[in-house]
């Protein structure tokens, strides 16, 4: 149905929200502006596939022997991106590196949600997703005025390692609902839109260096908005927010597993959440002592390239 399509989009713009929020205001509009489109014509072209073949990536990936494998070092990798991202949204609070319970809460949250069922996490995508909306049209309404235009000047280099993140939408490729013929292309403008607009309101608010310096710089440029000329403490909200669709980033990992591993055992599918959080927690810790270009590189194959060939040689099979 389009509603679950519609619910399924809504969860990934959520997820989305992270690296835009997170990683992509660092490296400048310019590279943020170009990263996300890319990665929206990617999600397109795989969106499409996905509908012409009438299967989910996991059901078109497990027919071969060699797609099983692959798809096994798919799910050992969301496991580990599932512990990445659990300890980095740790940063998401002041001194949060020294409090890793607030990674290991929502981790919990979004393994338990996952084994509750796909409309589950789905419904509660579709909630985030308009209070986000909602948040962040004030609050980058009320930074624009803070914005200096002489730091908006195109930055020429990028630590090209912040960009791979842009790539988790694809993720819901592995969910039900993403081969409905609902209508993406609004979906992938406003994330094209507002990952822009993110960095370019933290470039312009802080100056290209303290941004690029800078762990969380949107939190850091939230700091200096004003609403309706008074100073407010506005960082508490991107803290709450950044949690909220960090939330929906897990939850669609631990769901994506459900759907990976129940590929292989279909009666286990329903019995992901302690795997998910057993996993991905102990990943937490793992994640922190490997380099960022491994995470890059392998985000890059698995959350990229490996859709992209698997759909297109279901798509050739099917014809």
């Amino acid at each position: 149905m389009e509603s679950a399509a519609r619910r399924l989009y809504a969860l990934g713009f959520c997820a989305f929200l992270v690296p835009a929020v997170l990683h992509l205001p660092s490296a400048g509009w310019l590279w943020t502006a170009a990263a996300s489109s890319f990665c929206v014509l990617l999600l397109a072209v795989l969106i499409a596939l996905r509908r012409k073949c009438g299967h989910t990536l996991s059901e078109i990936a497990a027919r071969a022997p060699i797609g099983r494998c692959v798809l096994l070092l798919v799910l050992l990798w969301n496991l580990l991106l599932l512990g990445s991202t659990a300890a980095e949204l740790c940063a998401a609070y002041p001194k949060g590196d020294t409090f890793p319970l607030i990674g290991l809460l929502l981790l919990l949250l979004a393994a338990y949600a996952s084994e509750r069922g796909e409309a589950v996490v789905l419904r509660v995508g579709a909630i985030v997703f308009f209070a986000l909306l909602i948040f962040f049209a004030l609050i980058l309404g009320f930074a624009l005025p803070k914005v200096h235009l002489a730091w908006l000047a195109p930055q020429t280099s990028v630590d090209w390692k912040r960009l791979t993140a842009v790539l988790c939408p694809t993720v819901v490729l592995y969910l039900g609902g993403s081969g409905e013929k609902s209508k993406c292309a609004p979906w992938l403008l406003l994330g094209v839109v507002f990952a822009t607009l993110c960095a370019a309101v933290t470039v312009g608010t802080l100056s290209p260096a303290v941004a690029s310096e800078d762990r969380f710089p949107f939190y850091t440029a939230a700091k200096s908005v004003s609403v309706l000329g008074a100073m407010e403490r506005l960082e508490p909200l991107v803290s709450a927010a950044l949690t909220a669709g960090g939330f929906c980033l897990l939850a669609l990992i631990c769901a994506a597993n459900g759907r990976i591993l129940g590929a292989f055992l279909p009666k286990a599918e329903k019995c992901t959440a302690l795997l998910n959080f057993a996993l991905g927690g102990g990943a937490m810790w793992l994640s922190k002592l490997l380099p960022a270009a491994f995470i890059a590189v392998g985000t890059t194959i698995f959350w990229g390239i490996f859709p992209m060939i698997t759909l297109s040689l279901g798509t050739r099979k099917k014809v």
